[in-house]
């Protein structure tokens, strides 16, 4: 596996279908609800427009593509790219009869999966889907071709042949097993995409060039800040109600407005409260509360860092946070008991789920203390000079300990926060780290930096560029978390922003986690990669995101889908 990702929420940790986009999904236990304004076709207007916000104009239209794999661009292509599963309302796995009548495994030794495909199935230019774009999507994603700039290999690499079966259907045979073999294919790619590594890396920039689903590309303006879709007229299944469906990049700051003055008609509410209690005040709209089921927020600190190489120093950072402060500052408003997140693998309602924070779970400032001692950085008393010849500031820590890689002996504890303008969650997440850290007796001086929106990944947090000490953003749910969040930690995957922090032990854990076949082992082994992130200071972890949205209240069939997923062909407007 490997590559990058690039956006708020990770394409790597959820699945994309064409007819339905998923929505967050668990594996069990689905804690969150569904608040959609559910209302049959027959009640609905046919035609209409729909408008939908996006944070930031797409840069690639390929999903598995590291500058695709965006949240707002994955919603997008859910409306055109072949899916074979989706969840329903219970959040429970159906295959997407669309694409597929079956898919299933038939074999354990070695691991053998059939799927059937619909012969109706076509792309939009006219041409089957078939066994070709199977095998060009397995050959570009495998990893074996290192020219294709591949988001992920996971479950790709483990994939020994594509062949074609009895009558329109594919077998693949695995060359070891791959649990979450379910989620193989979604977002399937055609030849003409994947034929070669410069078409695959390059050629979806600026337009995806084919579809299959309910929608299709239409157009976009120069800078991609407005995105447009029509109705695919090849789409053999349920016709959609809607005509188009238009996408604009616009800031969260200014979504509100956008939606009260009827230029879009949903917004994602789940971090920005202030929007929230105008919403509710709105009688023209309608406000989805419902949990949040996956997407939550963390704070990523790079270990190549010279500063933030010393484990110790993660860890006091860690401990010095009151992230019960953060958690609530940021989600109070729309949770009742607002809970910090203490397993990045499952949530709370999730069969697997546990604790698994250790001592390090919780605010301990002695502990902070202890640890940076240790770690050879000073709290200053008295007088004198640092490293570059300014006078000390008492409370504050310089070092004090053996010479390192970048490390001189008094030289000052500082490190930045960087976070992105026009966001205020995360303005807050750095302002109340900043406090927490400069306080005695920690004695950090971390300085805030904002910058651009528009930059914040892509100059700033990506992953061969790390221009980071302190970031923040938000990692999406998973219809397969094990997967999605191995996928996330281990070595040799880009999506893995403080690969520094990660062991041989813990990668060979976390290959042990993604392979095993038995449920109840492949629990404990994640729980047990999530118990070394703790150790390892890899991260931390603060909160989930509520699941709370608003919509216009003509909108039907869409808003917060919790476990499930949305389908395409029922969006509408009421008559």
């Amino acid at each position: 596996m490997k590559k990058k990702l690039k956006s708020l929420l990770g394409i790597a940790s959820a699945l994309v279908l064409a007819s339905v986009a998923l929505a967050a999904a668990p594996v069990a236990n689905a804690a969150g609800g569904i608040s959609i304004n559910a209302q049959p076709v027959s009640k609905l207007k046919q035609g209409g427009t729909l408008t939908l916000p996006i944070l930031y104009p797409p840069i690639q239209y390929n999903i598995s593509h590291p500058d695709g794999n965006d949240a707002d661009v994955s919603g997008m292509m859910g409306m055109t790219l072949p899916g074979f599963i989706y969840f329903d309302s219970a959040g429970k796995l159906q295959v997407d009869k669309n694409y597929a009548s079956s898919f299933t495994q038939t074999k354990t030794s070695p691991q053998t999966l059939s799927l059937v495909l619909n012969p109706k199935a076509v792309w939009s230019d006219g041409k089957k889907i078939s066994l070709a774009d199977f095998v060009g999507t397995w050959k570009a994603l495998n990893g074996k071709n290192k020219d294709y700039e591949a988001v992920s290999t996971q479950g790709y690499e483990d994939i020994a042949s594509v062949k074609a079966g009895k009558a329109n259907e594919i077998v693949i045979t695995m060359s070891k097993p791959y649990p979450d073999w379910q989620a193989l294919f979604s977002g399937l790619m055609p030849t003409s995409l994947t034929k070669d590594a410069t078409t695959f890396n390059n050629s979806w920039r600026e337009k995806p060039l084919l579809g299959s689903g309910p929608f299709i590309f239409e157009s976009a303006n120069a800078d991609q800040t407005t995105v447009i879709w029509k109705k695919n007229p090849r789409w053999w299944g349920p016709k959609p109600l809607l005509d188009k469906v238009i996408y604009r990049a616009i800031p969260p700051s200014a979504q509100y407005a956008a939606l009260a003055n009827g230029e879009i008609q949903y917004m994602d509410l789940a971090t920005d409260a202030n929007s929230l209690k105008l919403a509710r005040a709105n009688s023209k709209l309608q406000v989805h509360d419902v949990p949040g089921v996956g997407t939550w927020e963390h704070i990523d600190m790079n270990s190549k860092n010279p500063i933030l190489a010393d484990v110790n120093v993660r860890r006091a950072i860690t401990v010095a946070l009151n992230r019960q402060v953060i958690a609530e500052a940021n989600t109070g408003l729309f949770v009742k008991d607002v809970k910090v997140k203490n397993n990045r693998t499952f949530y709370e309602g999730q069969a697997c789920h546990k604790d698994a924070s250790g001592k390090y779970g919780k605010k301990n400032t002695a502990l902070a203390d202890q640890l940076l001692d240790q770690a050879g950085w000073t709290v200053h008393t008295g007088t004198g000079n640092d490293s570059t010849g300014k006078p000390k500031v008492s409370g504050m820590r310089y070092y004090s300990g053996p010479a390192k890689p970048g490390l001189v002996a008094n030289q000052p504890m500082t490190i930045k926060f960087t976070y992105p303008t026009n966001y205020p969650n995360r303005a807050n997440i750095a302002t109340l780290t900043q406090a927490m850290l400069r306080a005695q007796p920690i004695g950090i001086d971390l300085q805030l930096r904002e910058v651009p929106r528009a930059d914040y990944f892509s100059k700033y947090v990506d992953s061969t560029l790390l221009d980071f000490e302190l970031v923040t953003f938000a990692w999406s749910g998973s219809s397969f978390p094990i997967a999605g969040s191995m996928n996330l930690y281990a070595k040799d995957s880009e999506q893995n922003y403080a690969v520094d922090s990660v062991t041989a032990a813990m990668d060979a854990l976390i290959k042990k986690a993604e392979s095993e076949l038995n449920p109840v082992k492949r629990c404990e082994y994640a729980n047990q990669v999530e118990a070394a992130l703790w150790n390892n200071a890899y991260n931390i972890p603060l909160y989930m995101w509520p699941g709370t949205s608003a919509t216009t209240k003509n909108l039907a069939n869409f808003g917060s889908f919790g476990p499930s997923s949305l389908d395409w062909t029922k969006v509408g407007f009421t008559k």
